[in-house]
């Protein structure tokens, strides 16, 4: 399970996209401003897909994530896997985080203790004590810190290359930037949300898989 720590993105990600030096202040600046029309327009499009579009797609990724995990391990048994509880039109795996308990698994969801701080995870199963967190999400209200084994995460947007459009407060790749020992981490999204690039910035750190409804997605440097 232990993987070795996560590089960042290679600053010469971007080299021949928009700027030869990666750490000039107008190319961050251009680049957030390209990502958050990105965010804007695909969070629109995803809000626009009928429910039950939805609700399919979560169905067929949990078939992929069962197969996945299948290759990845052994065995579920002992393996802490944290998601998320869905905001904004989010595929909502709800159903699938709990049949972990059956087979052997844990939950967890994330939350923010500490702003602009690494997540923390804590268990969750349905019958959950729930308290509105950061964003007014829904968190676990109760119970020790966990770290998990897998991370997914919810994509807005993703690339070839693993990198992930997010909502841009940047608490994802700080947590993997420090979660030890590194946990595989895999993106959840829609075929629909494939960019030709996110613009990787030095920050940003790759998912070890992106999962879509289709399947899991071939990626490469």
């Amino acid at each position: 399970m232990t993987q070795s720590p996560r590089p960042y993105a290679s600053p010469a990600c971007l080299a021949q996209e928009i700027d030869p030096n990666p750490i000039d202040p107008q190319q961050a600046s251009d680049v957030a401003r390209w990502r958050k029309a990105e965010r804007l327009r695909l969070l629109a499009e995803r809000a626009a897909l009928a429910v039950a579009t939805r609700q399919a797609a979560a169905q067929s990724i949990g078939r992929h994530l069962d197969h996945l995990l299948a290759q990845r391990f052994s065995s579920l048994n002992g393996l802490i896997i944290s998601a998320w509880w869905p905001i904004k039109a989010e595929l909502d795996l709800r159903f699938w985080l709990a049949s972990l308990a059956g087979r052997g698994a844990t939950a967890a969801l994330p939350l923010i203790l500490t702003p602009k701080a690494p997540l923390a995870f804590r268990t969750w199963t349905p019958q959950s004590q729930m308290e509105r967190g950061f964003w007014n999400i829904p968190t676990p209200a109760t119970g020790p810190e966990i770290t998990p084994h897998v991370t997914l995460s919810p994509l807005v947007g993703w690339d070839s290359a693993g990198f992930r459009l997010g909502y841009g407060g940047g608490y994802f790749d700080r947590t993997l930037a420090t979660l030890t020992p590194s946990p595989i981490a895999i993106g959840i999204g829609l075929d629909a949300a494939h960019l030709p690039t996110i613009f990787p910035q030095p920050h940003d750190i790759p998912m070890d898989y992106i999962l879509t409804e289709s399947g899991p997605q071939p990626l490469h440097a």
